[in-house]
């Protein structure tokens, strides 16, 4: 009843203010004549009772705000006095509102952007049921690999073993008996095929999957029913689940896709479900077009092996990767060592090896993020960036608290005349901060609206050829954007709320008190703007270094003619066409490209140089000793045309020709580095070798030495890589086509096009590219960081340029007396400009050297993002400094300008 009491009381004292508010006034004024007629019963005259009466009651005002205080809910009215008040304040000074805002809104709305990624990169979690209950299945092993070849991602261990998240069907199917140590597992392998629904043929990211792996994610489908363990037998009828993207992109409503049948790789299989849109599989920064059931792959992924396309029943393929959901009553370590058993044994029973097994073991990794390469690739530049932003946005805040510091010197006579009327310094306090946090409220709104615009374009700068990874601007983000608004509210109101607080209401209600209160403020000031240049030098160094890589990079020579050169990539699918017909397509498709007009030459290669992936092999020298640990080197199956038509010269020997078929003796072209890691006496030609890949047989006899090629990115030295004459190579795959033309590459996509399509029309191009835009998609980290870094630059030379003129002007004009006196007694209008700007040369020249000694100690962060330049770099140093100083001068010319235009007598008729 209480509670309820006062909230009636609260709602009356809000809806009816005015009422309540004359009641008070009504009570005072009455309480008062009551002390009066007291008094004057007592034998005072009439006046001195009414002035004995207000000396006893302590001030109407007083006691009306001492009532309003006590009601309930006064606290959130007084609150709304102070926004609207404040809102009041700024809107008469909308040039600084303005200013102010804008500033806060670029730094939120940078930080906001930045950590929309950063979220995805380092904080995201699948969208399934309890992520954190799953576990990643991997492998760890000595230096020597215990399995046979894998087909997937094989890392070294800090311990110098391997590890690896690849499983064959066989041992799969081992771990899925040991049902007591986990409450679900599944597995799944995400690879491209080319699918062609209503018509159309494209290259799409799919996965092969466990019937049971919806279920055990808490995955619902949107549509339809999602794949089932009845689904995943081996000669069932394929089915398959799609994505509500693809369901939108191809059949447009999401009824109209069930039932229908796509071909992948061509495969009939049949639509039976959608998924939603959240939901894009478990790859953390790429989205699953397709699910098929992991039984379909001899049918849709024929992969020839050991006499047989299906991997399903092969030991010696390790390509498939196993997550397991644990279970609540049973401990990770026993779990873990229960399937590590079962691993041990399996895979002794089928792979045979002369390698230990001790050093094998199964180990569980977290796997809420699934198979992540986001974390690996930009873990370092989110924090990178995250930590430039902050500058930016710390910078923001610096730069109003000058300003605001600046106001609260001219408000100070305003301040001290509410405290004297009787404002306490809390009320008093608490308006200032009002005022901060309702800047950085709206500089919030700014910077949400900018994030939001921008959370697509670091994705979409990242990306170059490929899907940018998807970013949820979720309640994360909102959380984020207010928390940073009010932190920079708080941040940059503190010093400016301290000093109206602080100020002396008998001295600033003292003429020419202002003036000196102002020029103890002009030193926190200066302060502040040395903070200011101290950062912007950080973050122009970041600029100045980044933009530096950017171009050493670019100026890299590629050991190849990277111009006039269109690159796109065929798989035709196994089920269609065996390694015989493979072989005769791609004969037929290179003889008919080479004669279209406008093309130079034409080569087809296993993997394109520069950023398109690796193939490896080990290398033995016949007639050498065989070493303990095999030498591994970089290989590609190339037609003969290749050397020519990518304008990679010879340096010794011969390349490919005519003569050599796959009946001939295999014969090989090594590049420069391998010739002198293995052939240091220059005995390369004529030598020959053996290799471990699949598609190798027998020795292989060197033809030919070619120039050194950037292989895997711009940063990396050349590796050892041999060269194969791809028709001696034992399977036929997917090739890439690489067309030199006479002009630009874009001009004969259309008969290109028309070229494949006679062939096939199910066959599509799939990464249509330039070369250009394959090697500048190596360096996208390094553009995005360069773009960044110089608008995070720009942006803050423009903060530094608005503190030093906002500093030096507040200067000028608190010292208009001394500087009137100076030029009254004498003193030239040159000698005035000179000692401003010397001011501002000393304020620039402090906070640069303090910015250089920052950026130099946080150096060890980015070196190893730097390219052909140290974090040291002078030529950058000396830039940065150069331009801070510049532009500190230009910003302080103007205050230094009317400084030195002072008229003397009015300047000391205004003191």
């Amino acid at each position: 009843m209480w509670a309820w009491s006062r909230v009636v009381s609260w709602l009356r004292n809000l809806i009816h203010r005015r009422d309540v508010d004359g009641e008070l006034d009504a009570e005072v004024r009455g309480y008062l004549q009551l002390l009066v007629d007291e008094k004057v019963a007592d034998g005072l005259s009439v006046k001195e009772a009414r002035r004995m009466a207000k000396v006893e009651l302590g001030g109407e005002a007083q006691v009306r705000q001492a009532v309003r205080d006590g009601r309930v809910g006064a606290g959130l009215e007084m609150l709304w006095q102070d926004v609207r008040y404040g809102w009041r304040m700024l809107m008469r000074s909308k040039g600084f509102a303005l200013v102010a805002v804008l500033s806060l809104g670029l730094g939120i709305g940078a930080n906001t952007a930045i950590f929309t990624v950063a979220k995805r990169v380092l904080f995201d979690t699948l969208p399934v049921e309890k992520p954190y209950e799953l576990r990643m299945l991997t492998w760890v092993s000595g230096h020597e690999r215990p399995v046979p070849p894998v087909w997937g991602d094989v890392y070294g261990t800090p311990a110098g073993g391997l590890t690896s998240n690849s499983f064959s069907y066989p041992v799969v199917e081992a771990l899925r008996k040991q049902t007591d140590a986990y409450a679900d597992l599944f597995a799944f392998k995400n690879v491209q095929m080319t699918a062609v629904a209503e018509g159309r043929a494209e290259v799409v990211e799919a996965s092969m999957v466990s019937g049971n792996i919806f279920d055990a994610l808490g995955v619902r489908p949107l549509l339809g029913r999602a794949l089932m363990p009845a689904d995943d037998v081996s000669g069932g009828t394929p089915v398959a689940v799609i994505s509500e993207g693809y369901c939108a992109a191809r059949f447009g409503r999401a009824e109209s896709a069930l039932g229908k049948v796509i071909r992948l790789n061509g495969q009939p299989v049949t639509v039976v479900g959608v998924l939603p849109a959240r939901f894009t599989g478990l790859e953390m920064g790429k989205e699953m077009a397709v699910y098929v059931p992991l039984t379909a792959q001899p049918l849709v992924l024929p992969r020839a092996q050991n006499g047989s396309v299906s991997l399903l029943d092969n030991p010696q393929s390790w390509w498939v990767q196993v997550m397991v959901r644990l279970r609540a009553d049973v401990p990770e370590a026993r779990a873990q060592a229960e399937m590590d058993a079962v691993l041990r044994s399996a895979a002794k029973a089928t792979v045979s090896t002369t390698t230990s097994w001790d050093l094998f073991h199964l180990v569980m990794m977290p796997g809420e993020r699934g198979v992540d390469y986001l974390h690996g690739t930009y873990a370092g530049p989110s924090y990178v960036l995250m930590g430039l932003a902050g500058l930016v946005l710390l910078l923001a805040c610096v730069n109003l608290a000058n300003l605001l510091l600046a106001r609260a010197a001219a408000r100070q006579r305003e301040m001290s005349t509410r405290m004297a009327l009787g404002a306490g310094r809390m009320r008093i306090l608490r308006q200032v901060l009002t005022e901060s946090l309702l800047l950085s409220g709206m500089g919030g709104v700014v910077g949400l609206a900018l994030g939001y615009a921008g959370r697509n374009l670091i994705p979409f700068m990242l990306a170059g050829r490929d899907a940018p990874m998807g970013v949820d601007f979720d309640w994360r983000v909102m959380a984020f954007t207010i928390a940073a608004a009010v932190l920079t509210g708080v941040l940059f109101g503190v010093a400016p709320a301290w000093r109206a607080v602080r100020a002396d209401v008998n001295a600033s209600l003292k003429d020419g008190s202002a003036a000196m209160g102002g020029r103890r403020g002009a030193y926190v000031g200066k302060g502040l703007v040395v903070v200011q240049i101290a950062l912007s030098t950080i973050l122009l160094m970041g600029a100045g270094l980044f933009a530096r890589t950017l171009s050493n990079l670019n100026d890299t020579k590629l050991g190849f003619e990277a111009k006039h050169l269109l690159l796109f990539r065929l798989n035709p699918p196994r089920i269609r066409y065996d390694d015989a017909q493979t072989m005769a397509l791609y004969g037929r498709i290179e003889a008919r490209l080479a004669a279209l007009p406008g093309v130079r030459s034409v080569a087809m290669s296993n993997i394109a140089i520069m950023g398109d992936g690796h193939s490896g092999s080990t290398f033995h020298v016949t007639g050498t000793p065989q070493e303990h640990e095999p030498v591994r080197v970089q290989t590609n199956g190339v037609s003969a045309d290749f050397f020519q038509t990518m304008g990679i010269p010879l340096v010794e020997g011969r390349g490919f020709t005519a003569r050599d078929t796959a009946a001939s003796p295999k014969v090989a072209v090594v590049n420069q580095a391998l010739a002198r890691q293995f052939f240091p006496k220059g005995d390369a030609v004529g030598r020959t070798f053996e290799a471990d890949a699949e598609d190798i047989e027998g020795p292989v006899t060197i033809v030919g030495i070619a120039a050194d090629t950037r292989y895997d990115d711009l940063r990396s030295a050349t590796p050892p890589t041999f060269y194969i004459d791809y028709k001696q190579q034992v399977n036929a795959g997917k090739r890439v086509v690489e067309i030199r033309t006479v002009a630009d590459p874009g001009s004969v996509l259309k008969e290109v096009r028309g070229v494949i399509a006679a062939e096939d029309r199910d066959l599509p191009l799939i990464d249509v590219r330039t070369m250009t835009e394959q090697v500048a998609t190596t360096v996208a980290q390094e553009r995005v960081f360069a773009q960044l870094t110089s608008g995070f630059g720009v942006l803050a030379l423009v903060l530094a340029s608005i503190g030093i003129y906002g500093i030096m002007a507040y200067t000028v004009a608190a010292r208009t007396g001394e500087i009137g006196i100076r030029m009254a007694l004498g003193a030239q209008a040159e000698r005035v400009l000179g000692m401003v700007l010397r001011e501002v040369s000393w304020i620039a020249l402090a906070g640069v050297v303090l910015g250089l000694g920052g950026a130099l100690m946080l150096a060890r962060l980015v070196s190893s993002m730097l390219y052909g330049v140290t974090a040291f770099d002078p030529l950058t140093l000396v830039g940065v400094a150069a331009v801070l100083m510049g532009i500190s001068l230009l910003a302080g010319f103007g205050p230094a300008r009317r400084a030195s235009r002072i008229d003397p007598v009015r300047a000391l008729r205004h003191e």
